[in-house]
């Protein structure tokens, strides 16, 4: 219990020492509202956009962080005070949110290839922790609509490609039910704001598990529409190690709770199998992208390891030690975080830089950007903070 004990310690002191009082000091605009998420290494903001993925899941992190054992009421401002800015700028009649404003929350772009849906999903996080926060009806009627938003758009997206293109493939997309599954056990952990079924969450659990190849042992981001697997093309042969690990720890969650020796099962073999195959036996670290049969991958982050698989396959892998009491997700996990500290976070200013390269070097000094912000790295830090918490209780 002693390497519990020590990684509680560095959780909660990197979370509260480090991570939270960097961006409570640089990154809340407290001239127009919302927050600034681009962010050079001493906290220096290098663009004043604000970006909804980032606005949504810094709401959501306050709100997160005051309904937990380390509330302080200047969370919850934080999160009502972000909150309030979106409602007044970024809501769009029909409840959907503009994608990017300007500093002062004029509109300056509404879609990203169709990354724009997503903020729906954080919306609905950030509503149902405020609800589950403060009580106030308005935050749980914003986290039903945004979540009515997002379960509509995943059940579409998987559309047919257009008549005039006959040889496309036709995928669907691992990113909307891994999503999808957070989102409904947020809402369902504050009551209120909508009847979220055990059904319904067992639905995505299932859409998630639809994904997983039983001749590779690992989860596809795509896979085809009737069910098979493309692995005549890149797209079709994508693995991405970081999400498959993240969507895993989102159903460690749901078996903390149901009896399900069968999931449960699954997901340790198959979460052990993905951080076999993500990680780099050579540089160290979860990579971001992989070739199902290794082959080739043309996509530039390829070259990078990225802050959040490496946040998420350390969730991961505790969530995993936590429910077998297997010693190995332990030392998986204490493998990851030696890289982490190693080569992600700065020890000059406090937080994690976004990206190493292959081998470790920096090559960049933000903390923050258009895609990293107050989100995966305190999500990780509390979560196994709490984790560790309950092991030794």
């Amino acid at each position: 219990m002693n390497r519990i004990k020590k990684l509680q310690n560095r959780y909660e002191n990197e979370l509260l020492k480090d991570n939270i009082p960097f961006w409570e000091k640089y990154s809340i605009d407290h001239q127009y509202g919302g927050f600034l998420s681009c962010l050079e290494q001493d906290g220096t903001c290098y663009d004043t956009r604000k970006f909804m993925w980032m606005q949504w899941r810094e709401v959501y992190m306050f709100a997160a962080l005051y309904n937990s054992i380390f509330r302080e009421e200047r969370f919850l401002k934080y999160a009502v005070d972000g909150f309030d800015f979106l409602m007044e700028h970024a809501r769009k009649p029909d409840g959907s949110y503009h994608y990017i404003l300007n500093r002062q929350g004029l509109a300056d772009a509404d879609g990203e290839a169709g990354a724009e849906i997503f903020s729906a999903s954080f919306a609905a996080i950030a509503g149902a922790e405020l609800f589950r926060a403060a009580g106030e009806q308005r935050f749980a009627d914003e986290a039903i609509s945004a979540c009515q938003i997002f379960r509509n758009h995943t059940g579409s997206a998987d559309a047919p490609p257009p008549p005039e293109f006959p040889g496309r493939k036709h995928f669907n997309q691992l990113a909307y039910p891994m999503i999808l599954l957070n989102v409904l056990q947020i809402m369902q952990n504050s009551p209120g704001t909508n009847a979220v079924s055990d059904q319904d969450v067992r639905n995505c659990i299932d859409r998630i598990r639809s994904f997983y190849n039983p001749e590779y042992g690992l989860i596809f981001e795509r896979r085809l529409a009737d069910g098979t697997f493309d692995l005549d093309t890149q797209d079709g042969r994508f693995n991405n190690p970081g999400h498959a690990l993240e969507g895993l720890s989102f159903i460690f969650e749901y078996c903390r709770t149901h009896d399900d020796a069968e999931l449960l099962n699954w997901a340790l073999k198959t979460a052990e199998n993905e951080f076999d195959f993500g990680w780099d036996e050579i540089g160290g670290g979860i990579r971001y992208f992989r070739d199902i049969m290794d082959k080739p991958v043309s996509k530039n982050e390829f070259m990078l390891k990225a802050w959040w698989p490496q946040c998420e396959s350390a969730a991961a892998m505790m969530r995993a030690f936590e429910l077998s009491g297997n010693g190995a997700f332990l030392d998986k996990l204490e493998q990851i975080e030696a890289f982490a500290l190693a080569h992600l976070k700065d020890p000059v200013f406090p937080e994690w830089f976004a990206y190493a390269a292959t081998d470790g070097r920096q090559h960049h000094t933000y903390k923050g950007s258009r895609w990293k912000t107050f989100f995966h790295v305190p999500r990780y830090l509390l979560n196994n903070a709490l984790s560790c918490r309950q092991i030794l209780s």
